[in-house]
């Protein structure tokens, strides 16, 4: 019987691989459904331990398993020339925030500005016994508080800059990569993404699921969006499909169509695949 705790051993005089796919979402052996794999004639399957008692639950065939990996990968996927269009176009509403920040900063400074001198000439009031002490003491304080609030918004605005962009950025990059992963077919790495992306990863019933970064959510629901406006769209959906000699689209039609990225959306989960 080939060992079934990823080890290395042997059978017949040959070595049992020590990594299977499937064992490195933690989530999901520590829910017990699925923490042993072990090599059959040459694949890999996955099933509970039966540590806890009898489990009814049939062993998964990580090629099954495999594809329906490429299965959500596919929903949240953009294809290269996509993703460089809409890098582009995140280039462009960079610099765009950043000229509007800058003059909004000046407007902050301004007022500042204004501030100050509206301190000064209290202060010259007050020496002129023009207002009396309790007026003074209460301008002086409105006007030190908006002092401060001026002096914060400025120090966050700088600091901060278009902040939203790199998150937008990488979620854009990471949607290409599951394009690449569906056309490399790494295992390995299809289970990093699938866990970097959600939790709660389950295998229940030859199904495996997890719940997805709501962002990734979203994305599927784009595509899935897409597909069906594309279809819809076709005299006949029997027709081949390709690409429209006199396209009427700038872009192709891709999951991040309506996506908002400034701000990026929630990094809270729901279930999804």
């Amino acid at each position: 019987m080939p060992r079934s705790d990823g080890s290395k051993g042997a059978q017949n005089g040959k070595k049992i691989p020590t990594y299977f796919s499937l064992q490195g979402f933690d989530d999901l052996r520590r829910m017990r459904r699925c923490n042993s794999a072990e090599l059959q004639k040459g694949h890999n399957y996955y099933r509970c331990t039966k540590k806890k008692g009898v489990c009814s639950q049939k062993y998964a065939r990580e090629e099954t398993l495999t594809k329906q990996f490429v299965s959500f990968l596919q929903k949240v996927s953009l294809a290269n020339q996509d993703t460089q269009k809409v890098l582009k176009e995140l280039e462009k509403d960079e610099q765009k925030a950043k000229e509007e920040m800058a003059t909004y900063i000046q407007n902050l400074k301004e007022e500042l500005k204004s501030a100050d001198s509206k301190l000064e000439k209290l202060l010259s009031a007050y020496l002129d016994e023009i207002i009396s002490a309790e007026e003074y003491t209460a301008q002086k304080q409105k006007l030190l508080t908006k002092r401060v609030e001026l002096r914060e918004k400025i120090r966050d605005f700088e600091e901060k800059g278009v902040s939203w962009l790199e998150p937008a950025r990488a979620f854009v990059q990471n949607l290409n990569y599951a394009q690449k992963l569906v056309l490399s077919q790494n295992k390995s790495e299809m289970t990093t993404f699938l866990k970097n992306i959600g939790s709660n990863h389950i295998l229940l019933n030859q199904q495996f699921s997890f719940s997805a970064k709501n962002e990734y959510k979203l994305a599927a629901e784009r595509r899935a969006a897409a597909r069906r406006e594309a279809k819809e769209s076709l005299p006949n959906p029997d027709w081949r499909r390709g690409w429209d000699l006199n396209p009427r689209r700038d872009f192709s039609l891709n999951i991040l169509a309506g996506c908002c990225f400034q701000p990026l959306s929630h990094l809270s989960v729901s279930s999804i695949f």
